[in-house]
């Protein structure tokens, strides 16, 4: 008898965890779709790196911009070329914020210190650590500025491993989520590129996407 209700028990939770990734995937889905209307085709355009002391000091003022969909503050759109996947990103942190999508930790794209952080749903960050070395990420500001990065290594960390979390080897860019157990955070650290055409493969399913919406 204890088997049989140690058995239910865990069928119940496992559907609770499936309706709770399908219900997270849905949210997600519907808000980067509310946001794909605010980014035009035209507008977009890849962010180049600031070079004489006036571009840096513009860069150094600057603030993502935001787009309110149904209460929530957004400041983008993470794509996944090599798996279709698009996700949009809130502001700021909270873990209320996080049942809908992923927000960002800490940082922003301009000073490349940007640190998102997401539950390990497979319809947000859950198959971060199946991504391969190399691969692209694109963060898609509501200005349509795009920022191209490449998976340059991922690590397990400790839940409070904070001071590392943000600052590690100062990479571009990290994305963080719990491991199945939630005992730990996997961790992709991404170099940001600069070499991305908006003619290029990755480009045109960017344009696509946008368009299709």
């Amino acid at each position: 008898m204890l088997g049989a209700l140690l058995f239910l028990g865990g069928m119940g939770l496992t559907g609770y965890n499936m309706y709770d990734d399908s219900r997270a995937g849905t949210a997600a889905y519907e808000a980067a779709e509310a946001l794909a209307y605010e980014l035009p085709a035209k507008k977009l355009h890849i962010a180049t790196a600031p070079v004489t002391e006036e571009e840096i000091l513009i860069e150094d003022k600057r603030v993502l911009p935001i787009k309110t969909i149904n209460g929530r503050d957004y400041v983008g759109l993470l794509q996944f070329p090599n798996i279709e996947l698009e996700l949009p990103v809130q502001t700021p942190y909270s873990m209320e914020a996080l049942n809908v999508s992923p927000a960002i930790y800490a940082g922003d794209p301009y000073h490349n210190n940007m640190v998102i952080c997401a539950h390990n749903f497979d319809s947000h960050f859950g198959r971060l650590k199946g991504m391969q070395e190399g691969e692209l990420l694109i963060f898609v500001a509501m200005d349509g500025e795009v920022f191209c990065y490449e998976l340059s290594r991922q690590e397990i960390l400790p839940p409070r491993s904070v001071e590392e979390m943000l600052t590690g080897d100062d990479w571009d860019l990290t994305l963080f989520t719990c491991t199945l157990g939630g005992e730990y955070r996997v961790t992709a650290r991404f170099e940001r590129v600069y070499d991305v055409q908006l003619e290029s493969d990755t480009a045109a399913w960017i344009l696509e996407q946008n368009h299709n919406s």
